[in-house]
């Protein structure tokens, strides 16, 4: 059971740190709570010392097997301040928390991991999130702020490529890619136009996939690598498509391509999620967006795919970063 236990939180993408004994650690990037797991007879005389350690969680629940059942009048005998026990009778299979708590989410996890299901983070625990996935938000208000500037400079809400000379000065002088101009030493522009829109349906269409995917993916690596993970593939993206398009260009594609290459190769990794249908989903939908660029003219496959790679290859190492 323990086993299982231990093997599930680690297809369930938490971190799992070897303390003493049999006792672990299990930690989730996008939870401000931790779980200490370990055997009754190795229980320790205080857990501070583990504690330590990961000082930005400020809540632990400590899950205690006691595989030849337990005297509840035990309980009262080993009290941890601050620290939330819960000592699960393997024999009767009954759970006792202490103090006593009416918390059910405990239980709810320890049930599905006993049955061999990862506890995945949907919404009857989303009350654990460490925040709102305030940088997907953030993201989205500079996109529109930037936008709206861009507006009130001349630019039209729906620019006419044929006679949009205007337009295109507005673009050029707010950071689009433009390639002689990255040449000449602008290579800020690199940034800058992943937060240009050329028109207010490409704006929608972009800010709606960042709304749909942003929270799952800041939920899913946390504030640092889903910010870390996005700005390099709008990056990525970016150098693809300078030396692949000679083409004036600009979006947000890039950047939303990475986070859904970011989410394959995470999902991919946790056979649950993969067989839950999201994988598959999200090659879907990868493909077919692929597939629509290539048919259709004014779209910069070339960031697509680069923002893509970007994506996947930053998660993967800085999945390896987080193992070592």
């Amino acid at each position: 059971m323990y086993e299982q236990i231990i093997n599930s939180l680690r297809q369930s993408g938490w971190s799992l740190v070897t303390l003493e004994g049999s006792w672990v650690s299990a930690t989730h990037e996008s939870l401000n709570r931790g779980l200490m797991l370990g055997d009754f007879s190795e229980l320790p005389n205080d857990f501070r010392q583990w504690i330590s350690y990961n000082t930005n969680i400020p809540k632990w629940d400590v899950i205690v097997f006691c595989p030849d059942g337990i005297d509840s009048s035990y309980l009262k005998e080993r009290h941890f301040p601050g620290i939330q026990l819960w000592y699960w009778d393997m024999r009767l299979g009954n759970l006792f928390p202490f103090p006593p708590t009416n918390d059910q989410l405990i239980p709810q996890w320890l049930k599905q991991l006993a049955s061999g299901k990862p506890v995945l983070l949907e919404k009857n625990s989303r009350i654990e999130l460490s925040s709102k996935p305030f940088l997907t938000y953030a993201i989205i208000g500079i996109n529109i702020i930037y936008f709206l500037m861009m507006v009130f400079s001349g630019f039209h809400l729906f620019p006419n490529p044929t006679e949009g000379s205007i337009d295109q000065r507005v673009l050029i002088d707010f950071g689009a890619k433009v390639n002689s101009l990255i040449e000449a030493g602008e290579i800020w522009r690199f940034f800058s136009s992943t937060f240009i829109h050329i028109g207010i349906i490409h704006l929608a269409f972009n800010l709606y996939a960042l709304w749909a995917l942003g929270p799952l993916s800041e939920e899913s690596f946390g504030h640092r690598r889903f910010f870390m993970i996005y700005i390099l593939s709008g990056l990525g993206g970016s150098i693809a498509s300078f030396f692949f398009s000679p083409v004036l260009s600009a979006g947000a594609s890039g950047a939303i391509f990475g986070l859904l290459g970011a989410l394959l190769y995470y999902s991919y990794k946790r056979p649950a999620l993969w067989k839950s249908g999201l994988g598959m989903n999200l090659v879907v939908v990868i493909l077919i967006n692929l597939g629509f660029g290539f048919v259709q003219p004014g779209i910069d496959n070339f960031a697509h795919l680069g923002g893509l790679i970007t994506g996947t290859l930053t998660c993967f190492l800085s999945q390896k970063r987080k193992n070592k």
